[in-house]
């Protein structure tokens, strides 16, 4: 039977049915309550809480550490439950891997409209949401110099108010007008006392709060728990050990779960990309949405991502490199021939071709957003396709700093031949367009003018020098931004547009780019709202 027409419920649990004494978990039933008398309750009232707090905290990255150290640094004695999926303290999601940059600005009103240049006409986040944000932005470096092991030794804090200042043209859209409002603060990579990236460091700075702030993980939340009249959240349900926990929030629950870049079905319903593979996000399956969604949230942009771009991945299995030095030669799809631009890291790395033209002119991919008749929409990619190079742009694709490479690409992860048609028959695509794919490609690069997909004349590489290469590449993503509907203080909002009590998010769980995404953005996010809706949650 579905809960929601069961007797049960103010169990909001993540999948559609109950099955005897347990509750249907995320991955087939969940353990018994640690109570008995919890898996036989008709109501709140019956409900015997196993543990009580102020605010529990779903999700133990970036933003749910954020959420926790505020409880411990704001809250004024309030207890704080940390429940993390994964095994990691620094969670299962994105943010452990992710480059640690957290932006920042010294003029929140203008990055407030730089971030709407960004949304455009995808207008679902409304103005207050991103003003809040910005606000948030604009504290970042201040709140980090407060919390307790910070010391400027240990990070790099950057500007980028000026065109050309920045590495990897940064900010990404310096195209708008409001572009250049931002800087980021990032950690650097040899400090000794292990605070090499934001992340680790939130982490310590929770550890010295342990009085305040109880961090359990490998303890997935399975269900929310919610009176079926007020609508409020009372706490939750979690898998501790071999037993179903059900702990009292009399505060607010917190949602900090990140997206669904490892749940298929998600990816095919929102993304049309269930073969995109993720480049972290293990544990990021979907849960908290649909937890949210049966407890009444309304959901945003959920077809908005950091993705794709292609990028050199093993031809079995679901990760991928983070991307590839595509100036050393051209992508095809199976048919042997090149079908977008191909020149796509996840970032531009050329401002003097950025300097030249405008956004609707320029080519390229932004976190998988692609010029595409002027505009930069989303482009899903092909599950299948193939980088080719020869003996020359191999060797400079082993050797370059951003893929530190230190296996054989050949050994599963591609194809070598001494000719272009031989190369086609192991990847099995038609030599004869393959042939005719390469040749025209040469011909552009004699021409110094890629008249097919105008990629810029300094990323024209010819591939003449056997043997040649195929490397086989996937559609690549970051992250999601979909999720539950928020508010400018973090609440998440029901279908009528009102808080559900007691129930709010941070991070990228429903962030608030829905449209092109700035580098940086999703985890000054995560610090932003994780500060923003504990504040609320507490009263602050």
């Amino acid at each position: 039977m579905d809960i929601m027409q069961s007797r049960r419920a103010f169990l909001k649990t993540a999948t559609a049915a109950l099955g005897g004494a347990a509750v249907a978990g995320l991955a087939g039933c969940a353990p018994a309550a640690e109570t008995p008398a919890n898996d036989k309750a008709a109501s709140v009232d019956e409900v015997q809480w196993d543990e009580e707090t102020d605010v529990i905290v779903v999700g133990g990255g970036l933003a749910g550490l954020a959420a926790a150290v505020t409880v411990a640094t704001e809250g004024n004695g309030a207890k704080c439950l940390l429940l993390e999926k994964g095994p990691l303290e620094t969670g299962g999601g994105n943010s452990a891997f992710a480059a640690g940059m957290v932006l920042w600005t010294k003029d929140p009103d203008n990055f407030a409209e730089y971030v709407r240049e960004l949304r455009g006409e995808m207008d679902n986040v409304p103005d207050d949401v991103i003003d809040a944000y910005a606000a948030g932005i604009a504290e970042n470096l201040d709140w980090l110099r407060s919390l307790p092991g910070f010391s400027e030794d240990d990070v790099t804090i950057s500007e980028y108010f000026e065109p050309g200042t920045g590495e990897s043209c940064y900010p990404e859209y310096s195209e708008m007008p409001h572009a250049y409002s931002l800087g980021r603060v990032r950690f650097k990579n040899d400090n000794e006392n292990g605070n090499t990236q934001v992340t680790p460091f939130l982490n310590n700075v929770k550890n010295q709060f342990t009085d305040v702030i109880t961090h359990k993980t490998s303890s997935p939340v399975t269900a929310l728990v919610q009176d079926p009249a007020t609508k409020e959240i009372l706490g939750v349900v979690y898998t501790d050990g071999t037993a179903s926990k059900y702990a009292k929030a009399n505060k607010g629950v917190i949602m900090c779960l990140g997206g669904f870049e490892n749940n298929a079905q998600m990816k095919a319903d929102y993304l049309s990309g269930p073969w995109a593979r993720r480049i972290a996000g293990e544990y990021n399956e979907g849960d908290g949405i649909i937890m949210c969604a049966r407890a009444g949230a309304d959901m945003w942009h959920m077809n908005s991502c950091a993705g794709f771009w292609t990028s050199m991945s093993p031809i079995d299995g679901d990760v991928c490199l983070m991307r590839t030095p595509k100036d050393q030669g051209i992508t095809v799809a199976i048919n042997g021939q090149r079908f977008y631009m191909d020149w796509d890291g996840d970032v531009c790395e050329d401002w003097d071709f950025m300097d030249v033209g405008d956004l609707s002119s320029h080519v390229g991919s932004r976190h998988g957003h692609m010029q595409f008749g002027g505009e930069w929409p989303h482009l899903p990619m092909p599950a299948k396709t193939w980088f080719i190079t020869d003996a020359p742009g191999y060797q400079s694709i082993l050797e370059n700093k951003m893929m530190a490479i230190d296996f054989d690409p050949m050994d599963g992860w591609g194809f070598t031949a001494d000719t272009i048609e031989e190369l086609a028959g192991k990847i099995e695509v038609p030599a004869e367009a393959l042939a005719t794919t390469v040749s025209q490609w040469n011909e552009c690069v004699a021409n110094g003018n890629d008249v097919y997909f105008h990629r810029p004349a300094n990323k024209l590489k010819s591939i003449e020098e056997g043997p040649f290469y195929a490397l086989f590449c996937a559609p690549t993503m970051l992250n999601t931004d979909g999720g539950p509907r928020r508010s400018a203080k973090g609440e998440i909002l029901d279908l009528d547009g009102q808080p559900i009590p007691h129930l709010y998010s941070a991070g990228e769980f429903g962030s608030v780019w829905s449209n092109m995404y700035q580098g940086a953005g999703n985890l000054g996010e995560c610090l932003a709202f994780g500060r923003i809706s504990v504040r609320n949650c507490l009263g602050i």
